[in-house]
């Protein structure tokens, strides 16, 4: 039987914060959009990756108050986020501002604002499976849910799934960084009943040098010290980002990189829960939850009409069809290293993410926006960030509307 058809002026492929921002400035212009999630709660790396802090929102800067980026639906985003229960708000690390926000308070916030953003039609639970394209066109883009398959025909796409899936169903330009080359996913889970009053800055450099030193004579998995950890604003817990090196050695022939870093990841969590539980601190901790998938920095990107590159970022560089600005620092997680390497602008510096790195460079009436933008390995290190997220999302869904209304 052929799947029902639906028409919409713009379709969203991805519902995670670049996604969640194109649909509800796409539907707040009066185009009719569906926005389509394969989870069943939106967010992405935000919520699914238990990210837990929002970085990009403000410029990075030594001294002075939080100064947001970029006016619209990313300040007015973060201002209700940091009003929703367990949420704080913006905080200075280092030369950066974060905010720090609970991945079910991110949920509960994207409901309301697709809520009431206008015509929207919001699937959830809803694999994309095909892309019909004609020419230089996509013609519309087959999910399926728990219930139907329905063909969703659209002026204008944007591609916000983080791993540029339209753009190569569609046959459009896509590049991949080796996987080795990649950045390094990352499992977060959170423990419970530390005592956090006393893992201070220092009690916790103590306890990861413990940590690598176990690695070292072998009682931890390698990798398992590649490890960051501090409490929450919650009492008693404590959020742990582990880095998952070395899954690409280890992958054997044929091997899935996500499946392998998924349960590579857990079995390495509760190796160092079982070594923390040996100290004072953590003697009663236990893991009450993990993210439903390792956090991914890094997968397929679309080739644009431009490509961002590191000199771009670290020179401040401005362009006449900027669409967003960033100020985040160049964040590497490789391998063979503990943490990350950071490259920073000159303090207070910003730059702009041109529109034409939201544009296939060949397909007319396809947008991308977050983590597929058309970037360098080393400038998507910065511009991959989710507060950079909510604005190229942002972008992208007036850039569809657009497209739709030249249609």
């Amino acid at each position: 039987m052929d799947p029902a058809r639906v028409s919409y002026d713009v379709v969203v492929v991805g519902g995670g914060a670049a996604g969640l921002a194109a649909a509800v400035a796409a539907a707040g212009r009066g185009a009719r959009t569906a926005l389509v999630e394969r989870y069943g709660f939106l967010g992405g790396m935000a919520t699914a990756g238990m990210v837990g802090t929002i970085c990009g929102l403000y410029r990075a800067t030594k001294a002075g108050p939080p100064e947001p980026l970029n006016p619209g639906f990313p300040d007015l985003f973060a201002r209700r986020l940091a009003a929703m229960p367990g949420c704080e708000p913006p905080v200075r690390r280092g030369r950066t501002f974060v905010l720090p926000y609970t991945p079910f308070a991110f949920m509960c916030l994207a409901d309301e604002v697709t809520a009431g953003a206008g015509p929207l039609d919001l699937y959830l639970h809803a694999h994309l499976t095909a892309v019909e394209r004609h020419g230089e066109r996509i013609e519309s883009v087959r999910v399926t849910t728990w219930e139907r398959t329905v063909e969703l025909t659209a002026q204008a796409v944007v591609d916000a799934s983080g791993d540029a899936v339209v753009a190569y169903r569609a046959g459009a330009a896509t590049e991949t960084s080796a996987p080795a080359d990649r950045q390094l996913p990352s499992l977060i889970f959170a423990l419970q009943q530390v005592d956090t009053a006393a893992l201070g800055s220092g009690a916790r450099l103590a306890l990861l040098r413990a940590l690598a030193t176990a690695e070292q004579e072998g009682k931890l998995p390698k990798g398992a010290a590649n490890l960051t950890l501090g409490p929450s604003a919650q009492p008693g817990e404590v959020i742990c980002k582990l880095a998952l090196s070395g899954i690409v050695e280890e992958l054997g022939p044929g091997g899935d990189l996500l499946t392998a870093a998924e349960q590579e990841g857990r079995r390495r969590a509760r190796a160092v829960v079982e070594f923390l539980k040996s100290l004072p601190l953590f003697a009663r901790a236990f893991v009450s939850h993990a993210a439903p998938q390792v956090g991914v920095r890094e997968s397929r990107r679309i080739i644009g009409r431009y490509q961002l590159t590191r000199d771009d970022v670290l020179a401040g560089r401005k362009f006449e069809d900027a669409v967003a600005r960033a100020s985040w620092p160049i964040e590497l997680w490789a391998e063979g290293q503990l943490g990350a390497l950071y490259e920073y602008l000159d303090d207070g510096e910003t730059y702009d993410i041109p529109g034409r790195c939201l544009q296939s460079r060949d397909v007319s009436n396809l947008f991308v926006a977050g983590r597929c933008l058309s970037a360098t390995h080393e400038a998507l290190g910065s511009a991959r960030v989710i507060g950079s997220c909510l604005a190229t999302g942002e972008a992208a869904g007036v850039l569809a509307v657009r497209r739709a209304e030249e249609a």
